[in-house]
């Protein structure tokens, strides 16, 4: 039926991949659409003691079809698979969009940039955050083709890069913290990894300011520090332990 619907509209024309996606859509795409009234029955259904069906969380707009229909009691993704490969492709066009806006502004590529990470948009997104802090150091994850987990990273040369790496400091929540130890370690040894490239200051920016660092305080692991947050068991800004405390002054 699709195809044949493909050729009366295009007159003729064969489009398989047009088909296969026409075909997607109506036998998954639509069924799972039509089934989100499940939401309120779900919730009815919770109220009264009853059970409700598991189902993956995630973005349907990111291609994650299978969190759909929605109303069930979602869990989260799977934090070794962060970033995904389509989060990659997000995360560079992110990375891109970023200092080609700044390179029309200022005429030149920033040195540093500043970005704030959240545990529930990561899982949202599947680390669209994450690829674009690896996109803008020049390096891209590495997945284990079998189960979609990243194993690591690799550095992108600066001949296939085409622009200086920017350094990247990161600012992360509490959850994501406790929720994504080894996506911290990842990005923490792309950041030490990448200062250490014997490259150019004004092509390195990570290695330029490292060095700087370095020669000013004698400290290399403080000098490649990027990553910062709340200690181990505190949340936000610390307001909270203060107005407990009764410490806040206004």
């Amino acid at each position: 039926a699709a195809d044949g619907l493909v050729r009366e509209v295009l007159g003729g024309a064969e489009l398989p991949d047009a088909v296969a996606v026409l075909e997607f859509a109506a036998t998954e795409v639509v069924p799972r659409l039509a089934r989100t009234t499940d939401e309120i029955g779900n919730v009815l259904h919770a109220l009264d003691g009853g059970y409700v069906p598991a189902g993956p969380s995630g973005s349907p707009t990111r291609g994650l079809v299978n969190v759909l229909p929605t109303g069930r009691n979602f869990y989260s993704v799977d934090p070794k698979a962060i970033p995904s490969r389509l989060s990659w492709e997000v995360g560079q066009a992110l990375a891109d969009s970023l200092l080609a806006r700044h390179l029309a502004d200022t005429g030149e590529y920033p040195r540093s940039v500043g970005l704030t990470v959240w545990g529930t948009s990561c899982m949202r997104t599947q680390g669209d955050d994450i690829a674009e802090i690896l996109a803008l150091l020049g390096c891209r994850p590495v997945w284990d083709d079998a189960s979609r987990r990243v194993t690591g990273f690799e550095i992108v040369p600066l001949e296939e890069l085409g622009r200086p790496r920017i350094d990247v400091t990161v600012r992360i929540s509490g959850f994501f913290r406790d929720a994504f130890p080894h996506v911290v370690a990842l990005v923490d040894d792309a950041v030490r990894a990448v200062a250490e490239l014997d490259e150019p200051a004004g092509s390195n920016h990570v290695r330029a300011h490292a060095d700087a660092d370095t020669a000013e305080h004698g400290d290399r692991r403080r000098a490649t520090a990027r990553i910062f947050g709340s200690k181990p068991g505190a949340y936000g800004a610390g307001l909270l332990p203060l107005i407990d405390a009764r410490n806040w002054r206004s």
